[in-house]
């Protein structure tokens, strides 16, 4: 890889983490169940198809990004595999995926055993994250569920990080057909009941590792098949809006998000070029791990449960409007907080962010 699209493809990667963990947040703002969608152009279907379309559809390429870097990032300063190479790698990680992971499930549980004491003393219904809390096991906390469910990737990535040396060896001697076997296994929709093993998990970091292990660029790769891949992207995203509530939804999805993860990367390649929004998005990259864990602790609930009590969600538009609003504004506490935190305890946010 020469060294100038070295350096571009680090920048479209490092632009692409603050807009993806907008994304994130989006998933978030409604249930994970889908809604069936009719065409008709009144208000609440109008609503309906924004929100699945977004949180549901083009939601999912968040994760499949992440997972590719993580894999790709861990794989391509490798030159030699060994058993010391593998140690300095898991030495890393430890510092900056597993000490943040226990951490933010633990510091969950005292949070929901406030809110609802004060819940308690001024005569309000429990939450249900005390329910929960209370039917969870330890493992259930910090391993199956878990408590802080979004860092079910980070849980995820944990695992990839540990069977790192199954992938350098399996695509050592499988090569390309290595990878289009588990392209198949996740586009079959086949899933491992073992927590950690997800398909997703094992196709993107595995593709990651691939592409890292062999020295490709990510960047080459998606400038090469960007007609291709916004083509069947757009297509597909056509055809999963369709079949939303059908049982071909999840291999629908499954085949946009595969063209979609390659549209993201051109998308950022030409979002570089644009010095303002480059300059914003670098800059607020730091944030993006601390964003993904403290969001949905009560952040996000907290300003869906105050929008739902105000008179615009009597209407579809209001409706609207409070969905396209109260992530950024979410997104925007949280940046306070992380900017206090910056001034006043910088050794603590380090700390919690796995020293990012």
């Amino acid at each position: 890889m020469k060294n100038n699209t070295k350096e571009i493809q680090s920048q479209v990667i490092e632009l692409l983490r603050f807009p993806l963990i907008i994304l994130v947040v989006f998933v978030h703002m409604i249930p994970f169940e889908r809604q069936a969608l009719s065409w008709e152009l009144n208000g609440a279907n109008v609503y309906r198809i924004v929100t699945e379309v977004i949180s549901h559809h083009i939601g999912r390429l968040a994760v499949p990004c992440f997972f590719l870097f993580s894999g790709y990032f861990f794989f391509i300063k490798i030159t030699e595999w060994n058993s010391k190479v593998y140690a300095s790698q898991l030495k890393k990680r430890f510092h900056t995926l597993l000490i943040p992971y226990l951490l933010w499930n633990i510091l969950f549980v005292p949070v929901i055993l406030f809110k609802n004491l004060v819940f308690q003393k001024i005569n309000l219904p429990l939450d249900d994250n005390y329910e929960k809390l209370h039917s969870l096991s330890v493992y259930g906390i910090l391993w199956g569920e878990p408590l802080n469910f979004p860092l079910w990737y980070l849980r995820d990535l944990i695992v990839m990080v540990a069977l790192a040396p199954l992938f350098y060896y399996y695509f050592r001697y499988t090569k390309f057909i290595g990878l289009i076997l588990i392209l198949v296994i996740y586009l079959m929709g086949l899933e491992s009941t073992i927590q950690g093993l997800s398909s997703t998990a094992i196709l993107y970091f595995g593709v990651g590792a691939y592409m890292g292990q062999f020295k490709y660029s990510l960047l080459d790769f998606a400038l090469s098949y960007r007609r291709i891949a916004i083509v069947m992207a757009i297509a597909m995203l056509a055809v999963t809006t369709y079949y939303t509530v059908s049982p071909y939804y999840e291999y629908c999805v499954r085949l946009f998000t595969v063209f979609g993860v390659t549209a993201v990367l051109y998308l950022g390649y030409q979002c570089n070029k644009w010095e303002g929004l480059k300059r914003i998005c670098i800059r607020l990259a730091p944030t993006v791990f601390f964003i993904y864990a403290i969001h949905v602790i009560y952040i996000l609930g907290w300003l869906k449960g105050g929008f739902l009590k105000s008179p615009l969600a009597d209407s579809p538009t209001g409706m609207l409007l409070g969905y396209l609003v109260i992530p950024f504004l979410c997104i925007g506490i949280i940046l306070l907080i992380y900017r206090a935190m910056h001034e006043f305890f910088p050794k603590t946010l380090y700390f919690i962010t796995g020293s990012r």
